[in-house]
């Protein structure tokens, strides 16, 4: 068996190349961080610094009281339904999922998307995961617009996509040990933990209604995650999935067989038992040593001297 033919390797994509932007970011993911931070940028100079008209979000009255007001910019890049029934500008669905409404709104989309985005793509590969991303993210806009009551307000943030990622982690991987701060306090738990509480708060917060948090979107992004590893609506065969496409079952989509996924188990949970294939797989006792230990502890174990040598062996296949 080939490095490139093990499942849990196949998380290049088409460009079958590893991000250079950090040791261990993938393709995918380092380019949605890219934009969102780059189309912030450009909108704050844009607003705060130069204060282009087509930007701008507040205006200053006679005299001299200011005023809030929703720009030109956000009218037709976010998720503004007057815009979007008037001009069907139907590429709002996108393009709402690159804007935020602030430093630290984008801060913590980002650091989740870093977090947990790599490994997802790693064991999907990097086109699927971009499906499920903006297909997430698109859902999310979807839930969100189907049942808020005012449509004058327009919704920004890549938060729905996030919670689809996060949903698929968690759901692939159930057993993987997290470290969450609830407050200040560190608390670790599993991975099929962590989303159900966050499932549930979030749930909680959008019976109860107000605030300007999008709770709808993230159930929604929460619920297009779970479709997705489940197969619901044939999802993971229009998406993707990098250990390849195995039988369908029924009318509702789902797999007579399940695709490997990893569970983020470890020695004991998993119940491994030791191959009894003797010979090396790769012809390097190193690279198997590696593989060995991803395939029965998970990728999330392997350093970053691991990766590398990864990498190095499959440039010289």
């Amino acid at each position: 068996m080939s490095l490139q033919d093990r499942d849990y390797y196949r998380y290049q994509g088409s460009s079958g190349t590893r991000g250079g932007f950090l040791v261990g970011l993938t393709p995918v993911v380092k380019w949605v961080l890219i934009i969102n931070v780059a189309v912030f940028v450009v909108q704050y100079f844009c607003d705060s610094i130069f204060h282009i008209p087509f930007f701008a979000s507040e205006y200053y009255a006679p005299n001299g009281e200011r005023f809030l007001k929703i720009s030109e910019f956000h009218k037709i890049f976010a998720l503004y339904v007057p815009y979007l029934s008037k001009y069907y500008l139907f590429s709002q669905y996108l393009t709402y999922q690159f804007l935020h409404g602030g430093f630290t709104h984008l801060l913590f989309n980002m650091l989740a998307l870093y977090m947990f985005g790599r490994y997802i793509e790693r064991q999907i590969g990097s086109l699927p995961f971009l499906k499920l991303y903006l297909m997430g993210g698109i859902f999310a806009g979807i839930c969100h617009l189907l049942f808020i009551h005012s449509y004058d307000t327009p919704m920004v943030g890549a938060s729905g996509a996030i919670c689809a990622v996060l949903a698929a982690f968690a759901v692939m991987n159930p057993n993987t040990k997290l470290m969450v701060f609830l407050g200040f306090i560190p608390v670790i738990m599993k991975a099929r933990t962590m989303i159900l509480l966050y499932a549930a708060f979030t749930l909680l917060m959008a019976i109860r209604g107000g605030g300007n948090v999008a709770h709808l979107a993230h159930l929604g992004g929460l619920l297009f995650g779970f479709m997705y590893v489940k197969n619901f609506l044939w999802l993971r065969k229009i998406i993707g999935y990098a250990p390849g496409d195995v039988p369908r079952d029924d009318s509702f989509g789902r797999f007579k067989e399940r695709a490997k996924v990893y569970r983020g188990e470890t020695y004991e949970e998993a119940s491994y038992r030791p191959s009894e294939k003797k010979e090396s797989a790769t012809g390097d006792p190193k690279l198997d040593d590696i593989l060995e230990r991803m395939r029965v502890y998970g990728m999330h174990t392997l350093s970053d001297e691991d990766w590398r040598y990864i990498q190095k062996k499959r440039e010289e296949r």
